[in-house]
């Protein structure tokens, strides 16, 4: 269980988490969908803000690199498929996962977060690092879009 600390400022306060493991979640396979919620739970479950995070994966479905890629407000986080490419292009990813989280419970996906998806994926399939998943995790439920649309491991024309 991880400690929270509380350092105050004037007018301004910062949570502080300290990590169990500061190399979570490298090295994690993935596997599907549950794994994926099982790690973004860990990283972002307790937040009050939209975080999305991106974990680049190697051949063998490995975690070896992850990043938060945007930090929003309580409802809103805005997300380019450039701010998961670059990074993704750097590390050498196989393929790429997102998560995000909803605050608020509500589990199931806004217009925008299947905006972005469909993007996010036509982007990812151009650069030949294929979008494994995006799943959004609430608290108590989870929503894959690999699950809820019947993604294919490939991506049809």
């Amino acid at each position: 269980m991880s400690a929270i600390r509380v350092r105050s400022r004037r007018y301004s306060f910062e949570i502080l988490r300290d990590e169990a493991d500061p190399r979570f979640p490298r090295g994690s396979l993935v596997s599907g969908p549950r794994d994926i919620v099982e790690i973004a739970r860990h990283l972002i479950g307790a937040d009050i803000a939209e975080v999305v995070l991106a974990f680049f994966l190697d051949a063998r479905q490995r975690v070896t690199d992850h990043a938060e890629v945007v930090r929003g407000t309580l409802n809103a986080a805005r997300l380019s498929p450039r701010d998961i490419l670059v990074r993704a292009l750097a590390v050498n990813a196989s393929s790429v996962a997102i998560a995000h989280n909803h605050p608020s419970s509500e589990v199931a996906p806004s217009r925008a977060d299947q905006l972005v998806t469909a993007v996010l994926r036509d982007a990812c399939q151009l650069v030949g690092v294929p979008l494994l998943d995006h799943v959004i995790v609430t608290a108590t439920a989870h929503y894959s879009f690999r699950e809820s649309e019947g993604w294919t491991s490939v991506q049809s024309q």
